[in-house]
């Protein structure tokens, strides 16, 4: 393809990426300010030309009069709405973890930066692409200086990056002629992780790593009684046992150790239903071992997650958000292959697959959509 078709492609591209942005036609014209006659104005607009009419056809001075002053209105109109808006700062605050069709709040700060002037009337709109904005707040007034908090809750309907709109502000001051709106840039993309339900929560807590009970540690389960040792703890003494066989009885309990649950997501297979099932149980499967205090590590063909903590969590997650699947067999690689050493450790193996398996090392629990 020639270097001018594309520079049409990539024109083509922004284009419609901007008409996705916009609510409206005067937008394309100048994108910072938006402007709308209300019902009123409307009624106002046409009695103002009436008159200028009635104005020019009679020569009469009172209908001049009564005509630079509607005239007059229009424009104060649209200077007090200028200045309502113009020093209002705008920040969004956004979770770091935000799940598929789970709802999350989202902070939305709105500063006074003027140190003269108070803002007045202004209700403030937000939205994501794929979504129509809504109405999250509204200010009767905002001293200089001054700070209003407005969180809102948002409900993403799929996994993948999704990206928030710029923010409007609308005002009708002061006289309800016009809705004058304030375009503040404020275009922010989110990760959504894929989503975890309650049902697949409680699959992927009884999928997970297998669990070993250690002695001589203080747990909740009692595994059995022994005559007690000179190192042992008075508070594992069990009197009723005892004073019955007339010796020191103390209780061995069973402390539960998680071992790291490996687990491997074959991105193999057609999009669809069941590869988003797998999708979200591998992530529900990550999710719920991170609650549970034991290391979930996720392997696919091309990469691997093996860290430990939240940090690598989240960077496990975000992959299961955005993989896509790909067609093609189950072949050989690093990273399958390090999956299968660990699994033949004594660790806990997890296989999503939505294709048909390859060989699995014993002791791996398969999972297939």
């Amino acid at each position: 393809m020639s270097k001018a078709g594309q520079r049409l492609i990539a024109l083509a591209g922004r284009l419609r990426r901007r008409s996705e942005e916009i609510d409206s036609w005067f937008e394309w014209i100048y994108p910072y300010r938006s402007l709308h006659l209300t019902r009123e104005g409307w009624f106002f607009l046409v009695v103002t030309m009436a008159i200028g009419m009635a104005a020019l056809n009679t020569g009469h001075n009172l209908f001049y009069l009564v005509f630079a002053m509607l005239v007059s209105l229009i424009v104060v109109s649209g200077l007090l709405s200028e200045r309502a808006v113009r020093s209002l700062r705008v920040e969004r605050r956004l979770p770091r973890e935000v799940f598929a069709r789970s709802a999350v709040a989202v902070e939305l700060r709105v500063r006074n930066a003027s140190r003269r002037r108070a803002s007045y009337a202004i209700e403030i709109r937000d939205g994501f692409h794929g979504e129509p904005r809504r109405r999250i707040g509204f200010i009767d007034r905002l001293d200089p200086g001054a700070e209003r908090s407005f969180p809102s809750l948002w409900t993403f309907p799929r996994r993948g990056r999704q990206r928030f709109r710029n923010v409007h502000l609308v005002t009708r001051f002061p006289f309800g002629l016009f809705e004058k709106t304030r375009i503040v840039p404020a275009i922010e993309e989110v990760v959504v992780f894929p989503a975890i339900t309650g049902s697949r929560r409680r699959r992927a807590a009884l999928d997970s790593a297998e669990s070993a009970l250690r002695k001589n540690r203080l747990g909740e389960e009692i595994l059995g009684l022994r005559p007690m040792l000179p190192e042992d703890d008075l508070r594992r003494v069990h009197w009723r046992v005892s004073a019955r066989v007339g010796e020191w009885m103390v209780a061995e309990h069973g402390e539960t150790l998680d071992r790291p649950l490996a687990v491997f997501f074959d991105s193999r297979g057609p999009a669809g239903g069941a590869f988003e099932i797998a999708v979200e149980r591998a992530a529900a499967v990550l999710w719920e071992g991170h609650r549970a205090g034991c290391a979930a590590r996720l392997y696919t063909w091309g990469a691997s997650f093996r860290g430990h903590g939240a940090e690598s969590l989240r960077s496990a997650l975000g992959f299961l958000a955005e993989v896509a699947p790909f067609a093609g067999p189950a072949g050989s690689s690093l990273e399958f292959d390090q999956w299968r050493g660990e699994v033949a450790t004594g660790a806990g193996g997890l296989f999503v697959t939505v294709a048909d398996p390859p060989d699995l090392p014993a002791g791996t629990l398969l999972q297939v959509a």
